[in-house]
């Protein structure tokens, strides 16, 4: 029979157990930490791509209410399903909105890249009275978006972080928010009646704000304006030469040169959507601008821009 283990031998083994248990404990409590961190990855992933599922519905009902039902032909206006499409559906956790613009509504930046446009910059310098903003901001965009790039590179590149302009037509309009004259204030302002889209678009007289016809049409008063918007609100114009007819009815004969006659129409190529999507605490805000052309090319997204809230 072997003799009994002494008293501190058996404390020895004892000791060497707990620092084993807890040892394992704390391997255990690591694995349980790497696996409720796993989860909630694998829960902001499938989060994050619901949200963006929510954006790609909305995108696709924005095709399908500019395909109908006849894309390409005849007029635009605010009557149709497009324009009166204010989406705001509330959803489990969540909800989506957006809504869609006719950006041929909107003045269109790149029109000043062409220096010798002079109804266009003309027409920026009255929008610019029209919105209460500083008349500098004409010679800063149209040097901006001018072939040679703005004439005071030193003033950009005295910006954190420096910018070096390259001139041309913008993509979009954010990309003003570079010019050291424009203050992201007055960018809010400016914005929801710019545009930046190819130097050949129209404008659509039937979707143009009252700011935006007032300002490109010389001579058109706030009377007459006024009566046009009420006019295209009972029937929309089905031509350019009946928008001139009905302007001439108001009195406004002869606002309309022949050389702005080309510069206006009654439909419309590009539109923009803004999108918003929430699911929990996840948000998101999409702008996707479209092109559509009449069938079979139809409709397609030019491009989409993440935005902040």
């Amino acid at each position: 029979m072997s003799a009994p283990r002494p008293r501190r031998d058996r404390g020895f083994v004892l000791v060497n157990a707990l620092v084993l248990v807890a040892a394992l404990a704390g391997i255990a409590a690591l694995l349980l930490a790497r696996a409720e961190g796993a989860r909630q990855r694998a829960t902001e992933t499938q989060t994050a791509a619901q949200v963006t599922l929510y954006l790609d519905a909305v995108e696709a009902l924005a095709i399908s209410l500019l395909t109908a039902p006849n894309p390409g032909q005849g007029a635009d206006h605010l009557g149709q399903a497009w324009a009166q499409a204010d989406i705001n559906v509330p959803l489990d956790r969540g909800r989506v909105a957006g809504d869609l613009t006719d950006l041929q509504g909107r003045f269109n930046i790149n029109w000043l890249a062409d220096p010798s446009d002079i109804w266009a910059r003309a027409g920026f310098e009255a929008l610019l009275q029209r919105l209460g903003l500083s008349p500098v901001l004409a010679d800063a965009v149209a040097g901006f978006v001018s072939p040679d790039g703005p004439g005071n590179a030193p003033a950009y590149a005295r910006q954190r972080p420096p910018i070096a302009p390259v001139g041309g037509p913008v993509l979009m309009p954010s990309q003003l928010l570079a010019l050291p004259d424009l203050s992201r204030r007055d960018m809010d302002r400016l914005a929801p009646f710019i545009a930046t889209l190819p130097g050949d678009s129209t404008l659509n007289v039937n979707t143009a704000p009252q700011e935006v016809l007032q300002s490109l049409l010389p001579g058109l008063s706030a009377a007459q304006s006024g009566r046009l918007m009420q006019a295209r609100a009972q029937e929309p114009f089905g031509s350019v030469q009946g928008f001139i007819e009905t302007l001439a009815d108001f009195g406004g004969a002869g606002l309309v040169p022949e050389e702005v006659e080309t510069r206006l129409g009654i439909s419309s190529i590009w539109f923009a959507a803004r999108i918003e999507a929430q699911l929990g605490d996840h948000l998101r805000h999409r702008r996707t601008v479209f092109e559509r052309r009449p069938l079979p090319a139809g409709v397609r997204v030019a491009y989409r821009l993440r935005q902040s809230p």
